[in-house]
């Protein structure tokens, strides 16, 4: 085993469900680090039936994305526990949830404030914020770092049309607010807790992110592992990843940038197959990417240790509804039920997790 693979198996697997629209539209890209200011984020995404559109004063980038997927952990951890107190809807009448609540919809509709699904809250401090996201330091310029992420998360609004219904409402992509105890507590889009709760959501190890060396292996990382279920393979071209990652929009871009961003790209992927659970041959233009097996991602369904068993214990009725995943579904949000890999456009597919191979 190499230094790096024995690094790796050190490192406790943290699996993160991901909802697969969320990793697999570009939401999240590179960004410059000379502090020019940012681009507007306008994303959409079609999926299925439905069409998602992401937007924001300004585009969301690496940092935003880990602490998005830090969230998401700390929101499964916290409702395997306690399932009753993570549930968030509109009948919610406890101060923060409520607040939560009315900002997660802040530009819903009063008519349609009757059809909301239920979401999930978290609670947790900005230590254990910054410990989650892998940061060394918890002091003022990291504090105020991450206070500026969840703040970029906080202004994205995820706008969703029907394409059969024609129906339009919006939703947050998170909520937040610092209670009386000095404790950040958020609130999820709907969509981001339905992958938490239902067969159809990707696996993200976040201990494998966080050992990868650029953020631009993050971000390649968190797509490849959307695409790619266990024992997968795909053949992907770095030019379709510099497109992704940069979208060029039909723009010619200068030859020197355009082979410093295929570099960095190669690299990342390179990165990526040192990675334990990963194996990748890298040929002139295209990587042949593997997913291995792991114990990780195949038990990620059961309860995390110290969980309260809440198959045993027994809840109030309000307590028990609140476990039923069904209660989270949503249209077109299951994999099972909508293999929207199907649906994407002929001349930019992508795999789906029970094919064994593709090429992009």
């Amino acid at each position: 085993m190499t230094r790096a693979a024995m690094k790796n198996a050190s490192v406790p697997p943290r699996v993160v469900r991901l909802s697969h629209p969320f990793g697999l539209c570009q939401l999240f890209r590179p960004l410059a680090k000379d502090g020019s200011p940012r681009p507007v984020l306008n994303e959409t995404y079609q999926y299925g039936e439905l069409s998602l559109r992401f937007s924001a004063r300004e585009a969301l980038g690496v940092p935003e994305q880990t602490l998005l997927l830090a969230l998401l952990e700390l929101a499964q951890e916290q409702h395997r526990r306690r399932p009753s107190e993570h549930r968030l809807d509109q009948a919610d009448r406890s101060e923060v949830g409520s607040l939560l609540w009315a900002s997660l919809h802040v530009q819903a509709e009063t008519e349609a404030a009757q059809d909301l699904p239920p979401t999930l809250r978290l609670a947790c401090s900005w230590s254990e914020l910054h410990r989650r996201c892998g940061a060394a330091s918890v002091g003022g310029s990291a504090n105020d770092a991450r206070r500026e992420s969840l703040t970029r998360l906080c202004e994205v609004t995820v706008w969703e049309r029907d394409g059969v219904t024609h129906k339009l409402r919006s939703c947050r992509l998170v909520s937040w607010l610092v209670g009386d105890n000095q404790r950040v507590h958020v609130a999820l889009n709907h969509r981001l807790a339905a992958a938490l709760l239902s067969p159809g959501y990707a696996q993200v190890l976040l201990s494998e992110r966080l050992s990868l060396p650029s953020h631009t292996a993050m971000l390649v990382h968190a797509f490849l592992s959307t695409c790619l279920g266990q024992g997968k393979s795909m053949s992907i071209g770095y030019e379709t990843l510099v497109e992704r990652l940069w979208p060029s929009g039909g723009t010619p871009v200068p030859a020197r940038r355009r082979n410093r961003r295929l570099s960095d790209v190669r690299s990342a992927v390179a990165a990526i197959g040192r990675l334990e659970n990963w194996k990748v041959e890298l040929a002139s233009t295209v990587a042949e990417v593997t997913r291995m097996k792991s114990s990780a991602c195949a038990s990620n369904g059961m309860p995390t240790a110290g969980a309260e068993p809440t198959e045993l214990r027994a809840p109030t009725p309000a307590a028990r509804e609140m476990t039923r995943p069904s209660l989270f579904a949503l249209h077109s949000s299951s994999y099972g039920e909508q293999p929207f890999w199907q649906k994407l456009s002929t001349d930019n597919g992508l795999p789906r997790n029970d094919e064994a191979r593709t090429t992009l």
